[in-house]
């Protein structure tokens, strides 16, 4: 699948906006994960940021910063829980759903793309794995990528003046067109996902 180029300026944000901060200890470390992030260092980000949801998991920064870290390293399903962890804290900030979408997208390209397990010594080149993608591997890819065109559009509804808004826009044609695809090779028995995503969709913006 088209890998997601965007901008991958998807930063780090400081410990700055949230109120009442009283633990020094939980903006040290998610200060010194910045630090690493802006030196390669994502493991160590990673690390320090997890320390930060130990101290205090209330703190909105951390779980967004910690989503964006495990993004960089293809941990996507860890990525999601963290940002829809921060969204909950913090519903009004874009960039959340913005990292969450490639959080979606990252799954299912994972799984499109057949990316191996480690206990799986399989030789299958990619394209293979993309041709014989099972019926339920195929539904829960439509899923992933339903996902990531709703968070991309949560995006723009909450930054209309987004820089980037023509290729998110382009972004999420290109996907609805992989949904489209990935409906119509399904096997006849399965039932055609697409009125539910757009109901799903329809239920979202009521």
């Amino acid at each position: 699948m088209k890998k997601v180029v965007l901008l991958i300026t998807i930063l780090f944000v400081s410990v700055i906006s949230t109120a009442c901060i009283n633990n020094l200890a939980v903006q040290e470390l998610n200060n010194k994960a910045k630090e690493y992030m802006a030196n390669g260092e994502t493991e160590k980000a990673i690390c320090r940021l997890r320390s930060s949801i130990d101290l205090d998991t209330s703190i909105f920064e951390t779980h967004y910063n910690l989503g964006v870290a495990l993004i960089e390293v293809k941990e996507y399903e860890e990525a999601q829980t963290s940002l829809e962890n921060a969204i909950k804290l913090k519903p009004d900030f874009a960039d959340s759903y913005y990292s969450l979408a490639m959080a979606f997208e990252g799954q299912a390209d994972k799984l499109i793309s057949g990316e191996p397990k480690d206990d799986d010594n399989s030789q299958e080149t990619a394209d293979d794995k993309a041709k014989v993608l099972s019926d339920s591997e195929k539904i829960k890819v439509v899923e992933l990528l339903n996902s990531a065109v709703d968070n991309y559009n949560k995006y723009l509804v909450k930054k209309p003046d987004a820089q980037d808004k023509d290729k998110i826009t382009e972004q999420i044609n290109y996907l609805n067109g992989e949904i489209q695809k990935y409906n119509e090779s399904k096997s006849s028995s399965v039932d055609d996902l697409t009125n539910v995503s757009q109901s799903k969709s329809q239920e979202s913006e009521e």
